[in-house]
């Protein structure tokens, strides 16, 4: 259904499709599992074709064992991780300031910053198909409260040796180039490792690594039923086939059991090049704002109610009327108006938990980005194995 804005409609989906090269979108193709035979075997199934289930399906295959994915849609893309906003950034859903030490909050934190270098290394090699641009982020302050906020999370993120640094909005206004309405602006904390990455190039890079390793990925294959069998485990999918295996990791956690719907908009505006993704450090306001692939991408807000598209205009009106307070030069409607409903909650934090014997579920994903779904990926494969 495309979506009314104001006079004009907007395309009702994130832009991603309409700005990736073909050959990235020919690698997000996937063979139907109904072309298989009815039975099939493997060590490892892997439901969900989301960047949590390939990049476990990555991990588990290069470590020797058969895998297969099992992704409901026909392609890859077509859920949660190819509809976020491509923001590019370490963390969990809370400050490092507030994560208690020792704890696993912590250590993710941590583990999200090695995954960001590791796929700024990836980005950088020619042959890649990863579209990343390390442009930075900053978290701007428009109060003094919220500065010293700042001030406390850039000393914390240097102890744990990460990269930031306090910046006043003169310096927020070069390095926007003058894009942004600074006047409301104390200071910001600057991200200089951060920045945005085009999801669908992720989603075919991730892929490809675990195809590489002899992963097989199959799209029209729904899982209906899991049952315990002698030797693990026998899942059956809509579609009549059954796939035996030892272990399962079940990676469609942001989808299930919806409780809240997250928005997004882009605008297609022209953009300085080297212009950071931001936000406002104020913690009552949830917009991202995220500038590439020939858009300004905005995400984020209030949760609305699952399951009903009734207030989506709202939201987005509200949105579009909150990134013209920051770039008052923006005359144009958005291009794209889209929701995701997804499992979500302020206080929501990534984990791995076991559903049974050999059986790990990846949940808690909604909303936080696309790196704490590959360590928990990783993570779960090398415990599964």
């Amino acid at each position: 259904m495309l979506r009314q804005y104001g006079h004009s409609t907007a395309i009702n989906q994130a832009p991603w499709r309409d700005t990736c090269a073909d050959v990235v979108l020919s690698h997000l193709q996937l063979p139907s599992i109904a072309k298989m035979p009815d039975k099939l075997s493997y060590d490892i199934v892997i439901i969900g074709g989301g960047i949590a289930g390939l990049s476990a399906a990555q991990e588990a295959s290069r470590l020797g064992h058969s895998v297969v994915v099992l992704e409901a849609q026909s392609g890859l893309a077509m859920g949660a991780s190819g509809r976020n906003a491509g923001i590019l950034c370490a963390g969990i859903n809370m400050p490092i300031t507030y994560t208690p030490k020792g704890s696993a909050a912590e250590r993710l934190w941590q583990q999200t910053h090695e995954e960001l270098l590791a796929v700024l290394a990836e980005a950088s090699q020619s042959s890649t198909l990863l579209d990343v641009r390390r442009i930075g982020a900053m978290c701007l302050a428009t109060s003094k409260t919220a500065a010293k906020r700042l001030a406390r999370e850039t000393k914390a993120r240097l102890a744990a040796g990460m990269s930031a640094e306090v910046i006043g909005a003169d310096d927020v206004d070069q390095l926007a180039s003058g894009f942004l309405d600074v006047k409301d602006v104390h200071a910001a904390m600057l991200l200089p490792d951060e920045g945005a990455v085009h999801p669908l190039t992720l989603l075919a890079t991730v892929a490809n690594g675990a195809r590489r390793h002899g992963a097989q990925i199959y799209g029209d294959a729904r899982v209906e039923k899991v049952e315990k069998s002698a030797g693990g485990y026998c899942l059956q999918t809509a579609n009549g086939k059954t796939i035996n295996c030892r272990s399962v990791i079940s990676a469609v956690g942001p989808i299930e059991n919806a409780t809240g719907r997250i928005f997004a908009l882009a605008f297609d505006v022209e953009i300085p090049e080297n212009c950071p993704v931001w936000w406002d450090a104020n913690p009552y306001i949830y917009y991202d704002y995220r500038p590439g692939n020939g858009c300004l991408t905005v995400s984020g807000g209030r949760y609305g109610a699952p399951g009903t598209d009734a207030l989506d205009a709202t939201y987005h009106k509200n949105m579009a009327a909150a990134t013209r307070r920051w770039v008052p030069s923006l005359k144009k409607i958005p291009k794209y108006c889209w929701a995701v409903d997804l499992h979500v909650a302020a206080d929501l934090l990534p984990e791995i938990t076991a559903q049974g014997e050999n059986w790990l579920c990846i949940q808690g994903l909604g909303a936080l980005g696309v790196l704490p779904g590959m360590v928990l990926g990783k993570q779960a494969a090398n415990l599964i194995v």
